[in-house]
C-alpha cells in the first residue's frame, strides 16, 4: 500500500498560499475501479479538488482544515464525486470529532488500554482481496470486558479508521470487515449503552467517509441477539443489507480469498507478524492521526445533528447544497 511519506506535515490553513498538485500513483486495476464505482477520472478529479477547496476557504464556520487531496479525496470518493454531499460529509466529520473529543480525539496508538488492544491483535489488516476491497479480521474473544470499556472499542475503532483513510486504496476499494464473535461472553456487550450505540453508529455510518463493502460476523451468540438488534437501529437499510452472520467457520472462510486466510483458518498467513507490521505503521502514521485534532469548526452551529432523536443524513441547516451555493462555488 502506498502512504505518504513519514512524519509528513500537512497544512491546516483553510486559505494556504499553494495547494498540492495530485498525482494518481495506484495500479491500473484501482484506476479502473474508480472510474466505474465513484465516476472518478482525471478531469472530475481536479475539478472537484478546486471547488471543495475553494468552498472550504469561504465557509463561515470552518476554522482550519486540511485541503491536501489525499484527505479531500476520501470524502469525494465516498460520495462519487458529489461535490456538495462530500463538503456535508466533511462539515459532519469535523463537527463530530468536536463535539465528542472523547471518542474521536487525541487517538494515540501509545494510549496505554489501545496498546493492550493492538498488542493482543483484536484487530489485523489482511491485505486487499482480488477486488481490491481491504479485509480486517476482528477477534472479538481476546476483548478483555473488565478493562475494555465501549468508549475504548470506539476510539480503537475510530485510530483504526483514520489510518486506513491515509491509504488511497482503502478510499477507493472500501473494507471487507471479518469478525468473528466466537467464545464472547456477555460483558462485552451488555457494557454498551444507548448513547454509546448512538454516537458509534453514526460516526461509522454517516461521519466517517469510509466505503463498508461486506461485513462478515462468525459465530454471534444467541444471548446478544437483542442488542445487536438495538445498535442496528442505528443503522442505515444499506449497512444492514451488508451484514451476514455465518454459523459455521466454514462458510466465513469461504468470504475470504484463500491467500488472505490467517493459519488460524487453516490459511498460510502469520498472524502475529500481521499484527506486527499494521503496529509499526501506526506508530509511523502517529503524529499525522493526532495533528487531526488541530483542525477546527465552529461545533455550536452543527449541535443539532446529534439533539435530535432521528438523525438523517442530510440535516445541516438549510442542506450542504445550499450553503455551496451560498458560498459562490461554481
Amino acid at each position: 500500500m502506498v502512504s505518504p511519506a513519514n512524519g509528513m506535515n500537512y497544512s491546516i490553513e483553510k486559505r494556504p498560499e499553494s495547494y498540492d498538485k495530485y498525482e494518481f500513483t495506484l495500479p491500473e486495476h484501482y484506476r479502473k475501479m474508480a472510474k466505474e464505482e465513484l465516476r472518478e477520472d482525471d478531469e472530475i478529479r481536479e475539478h472537484s479538488l478546486a471547488q471543495m477547496r475553494e468552498w472550504i476557504a469561504k465557509h463561515p464556520y470552518i476554522r482550519k482544515c486540511r485541503t491536501d487531496a489525499s484527505f479531500l479525496l476520501r470524502f469525494l470518493r465516498f460520495r462519487k464525486f458529489s461535490v456538495p454531499t462530500a463538503c456535508e460529509a466533511l462539515e459532519r466529520y469535523l463537527a463530530m470529532r468536536n463535539t465528542f473529543p472523547e471518542w474521536f480525539k487525541n487517538l494515540d496508538c501509545n494510549e496505554p488500554i489501545i496498546r493492550e488492544i493492538l498488542e493482543n491483535g483484536v484487530f489485523t489488516k489482511l491485505g486487499q482481496n482480488k477486488d481490491g476491497r481491504t479485509v480486517i479480521m476482528f477477534c472479538m474473544k481476546i476483548m478483555d470486558p473488565d478493562k475494555v470499556l465501549p468508549i475504548h472499542q470506539g476510539r480503537a475503532m475510530a485510530l483504526l479508521i483514520e489510518t486506513m483513510l491515509e491509504w488511497e486504496e482503502v478510499q477507493i476499494g472500501g473494507f471487507q470487515a471479518m469478525l468473528d464473535f466466537t467464545d464472547t461472553v456477555m460483558k462485552l456487550y451488555g457494557s454498551w449503552g444507548v448513547t454509546d450505540m448512538k454516537i458509534f453508529m453514526d460516526a461509522v455510518n454517516r461521519s466517517y467517509p469510509i466505503r463498508i463493502r461486506e461485513i462478515n460476523g462468525l459465530k454471534f451468540p444467541k444471548f446478544a441477539v437483542s442488542i445487536l438488534n438495538l445498535l442496528l437501529t442505528f443503522a442505515s437499510p444499506k449497512l444492514k443489507e451488508r451484514i451476514v452472520c455465518h454459523k459455521t467457520t466454514m462458510e466465513y472462510k469461504a468470504k475470504i480469498d484463500p491467500e488472505l486466510l490467517p493459519k488460524e483458518y487453516d490459511g498460510e498467513l502469520d498472524m502475529e507478524d500481521l499484527r506486527r507490521k499494521f503496529r509499526e505503521h501506526l506508530e509511523d502514521r502517529r503524529n499525522v492521526i493526532l495533528a487531526l485534532d488541530e483542525m477546527d469548526i465552529d461545533t455550536a452551529h452543527y449541535s443539532s445533528l446529534w439533539n435530535q432523536s432521528n438523525l438523517v443524513e442530510n440535516e445541516v441547516e438549510g442542506g450542504v447544497a445550499g450553503s455551496f451555493r451560498k458560498l459562490n462555488v461554481d
